[in-house]
């Protein structure tokens, strides 16, 4: 049976899901000691992901995938607390980010904005690599001074005040992708995606691009994010960064010279 905190916080967990019954059990279960609302927004899954969050006492909606921005300003509607937490069903909250949460929006007068950092975990692995790269975003926020902008690539929040967010030290740890072929699935989706909804480049500036966008974004993961740490599963990994990063120049430019995708 699981545990639940007996304190309320006055916090929404807001996860987005697509056919995430391998993990979402797992995501669920490391947020419930948080004692805060959980709010699934599932864009149409296929398999057991909206009974298992059910179970576990989330409440679910459905909305059909808009982009990243548009599904998670849905999810802002759905929660009815004061703060809410971003969670990517793919993430999970360690017992110490956890106990940090609690202590942090327990104060009387509780920061606004709180940076989580996303500890990278490779493919087969239990747990991040000593020294893993983290990425640090603004994933718990007050509702009434942040909200998420409407790009349908990205997350970014718009924000109405001026206060320095606070970082919590413990990260979370972020299993974003299940294997080499869900890396590279990815990759592509990403890179049509960007082509398909960002404003068009100048030519000049993708063609100056284009023959250095994949060496330079494999050097800045294997090297930078320190994926070589990995051995050869942190080389895959900065491949399949280096092939979306270089898909998604090359998908621009066909855009550019040759107009909008069509449907066959």
């Amino acid at each position: 049976m699981q545990t639940t905190s007996e304190i309320e916080l006055p916090l929404s967990v807001l996860i987005r899901t697509l056919n995430e019954e391998d993990r979402i059990e797992k995501t669920i279960t490391s947020v419930l000691t948080l004692g805060a609302e959980i709010v699934v927004i599932d864009a149409g899954s296929k398999d057991g992901t909206v009974s298992i969050a059910k179970r576990m006492g989330a409440q679910v909606y459905f909305n059909p995938w808009p982009g990243f921005g548009p599904q998670r300003q849905f999810g802002e509607q759905k929660c009815t607390r004061r703060f809410v937490f971003s969670l990517d069903a793919d993430e999970v909250v360690t017992p110490e980010l956890s106990t940090a949460i609690q202590t942090t929006l327990s104060q009387t007068n509780p920061p606004q904005l709180i940076v989580v950092r996303k500890a990278w975990v490779h493919p087969h692995h239990a747990k991040p690599t000593a020294f893993a790269f983290a990425h640090e975003q603004i994933l718990i926020y007050d509702k009434n001074v942040a909200r998420t902008g409407s790009n349908p690539n990205w997350d970014k929040l718009e924000i109405s005040i001026d206060e320095s967010p606070i970082k919590l030290r413990p990260p979370l740890w972020h299993y974003s992708l299940r294997d080499l072929n869900h890396a590279v699935t990815k990759a592509v989706f990403v890179a049509q995606l960007a082509a398909d909804t960002q404003k068009p480049r100048s030519r000049s500036g993708l063609l100056l691009r284009l023959p250095f966008e994949f060496p330079f974004s494999f050097l800045k993961a294997y090297v930078l994010r320190r994926y070589f740490i990995a051995g050869a599963d942190g080389f895959n990994m900065a491949m399949s960064f280096a092939i979306g990063r270089y898909l998604r120049i090359a998908m621009m430019l066909e855009r550019l010279d040759y107009g909008a995708r069509k449907s066959k």
